[in-house]
């Protein structure tokens, strides 16, 4: 029988023969971890940084169209003359029509100011036309 040589430093030459120390084993691996984490971290609070930039831009600055009809639709009722028609209590079509607002507020002050005049008019005792 042959014998073998089991001497760990004639089979591997300038191979430590100990294991790593273990202080610098867990100071890289502690250290990898927290580079690990903050990596991660900084990923997540820049996507959802992204993902709320992009609804804020897409969703809530963009008005919705039909909205912006419906403002339009109102703007034109204030601002045209218009026909229309209502139904009364008994289920007649009434017709009916619609003025611009600029026009019903000078209807009203002139409107106001007939009603002054008439009234300056009753107290110092003359007769009231209107």
């Amino acid at each position: 029988m042959s014998e073998h040589n089991t001497d760990p430093e004639l089979l591997n030459p300038g191979l430590p023969e100990d294991d790593p120390e273990p202080g610098v084993t867990w100071f890289i691996s502690l250290a990898s971890v927290v580079v690990m984490v903050v990596t991660v971290l900084a990923s997540v609070a820049m996507y959802f940084a992204f993902v709320d930039g992009e609804v804020d831009r897409k969703i809530v600055d963009k008005p919705a169209v039909e909205l912006q009809e419906l403002r339009l639709a109102q703007q034109e009722q204030l601002t045209e003359y218009q026909n229309y028609e209502i139904e009364d209590a008994e289920g007649k079509q009434l017709s009916r029509i619609r003025i611009p607002v600029s026009r019903a507020m000078e209807l009203v002050v002139a409107d106001a100011r007939a009603s002054a005049d008439a009234q300056d008019a009753d107290e110092s005792g003359e007769i009231a036309s209107r």
